[in-house]
């Protein structure tokens, strides 16, 4: 991993019923994301023992890649496909290469 990269964590839980729409949602925003030219990697976890429960793991080539992305119309269209259904609102953590 090159220490100048990104590196975005973000825990979800779904309310239940809901976790196929927002494993749809999910799916749909990591593709575009995946099409960045920043994207270095984006992947969706989902708990072996809770499909309610997500891990958005995220590495970009830098802050400014995934602010554009952020910006763009693929996470508003998430933004409106999710619209009250996670548990609470996820928050992402960023993290930085150390070794």
């Amino acid at each position: 991993m090159n220490n100048s990269d990104l590196v975005v964590m973000t825990k979800a839980s779904a309310k239940p019923g809901k976790e196929e729409e927002v494993l749809r949602a999910l799916r749909d925003v990591a593709e575009a994301g995946r099409a960045q030219s920043g994207c270095v990697d984006y992947r969706i976890l989902r708990a072996a023992d809770d499909s309610t429960a997500t891990i958005n793991f995220e590495r970009w080539s830098s802050e400014d890649a995934r602010d554009a992305f952020l910006a763009g119309p693929e996470v508003e269209r998430f933004s409106a496909a999710v619209s009250g259904a996670f548990a609470e609102s996820p928050q992402p953590v960023s993290y930085e290469a150390i070794d």
